[in-house]
C-alpha cells in the first residue's frame, strides 16, 4: 500500500515537472521519493526470498 501511494506521489511529482514546474523544492521531492520507493522494493523483495511476510513499514 504505501509503495502505491509513493509511486502517486513521484508520478504527481514528475508531471509537475514535465509541465514546466522546476522548482528545486519539486526535484528534491522525485529523488526521496525515488530512494523511498528503492529501498520499499528492496525490503519487500528481501523479505519474500527470505520466506517472511513482505511487510516492511
Amino acid at each position: 500500500m504505501q509503495l502505491v501511494a509513493l509511486h502517486g506521489l513521484l508520478d504527481f511529482a514528475l508531471s509537475q515537472s514535465l509541465e514546466g514546474n522546476t522548482d528545486d523544492r519539486i526535484l528534491e521531492g522525485v529523488v526521496i521519493l525515488t530512494r523511498m520507493i528503492g529501498r520499499k522494493v528492496r525490503c519487500v523483495t528481501s523479505k519474500i526470498l527470505d520466506g517472511e511476510s513482505p511487510r516492511c513499514d
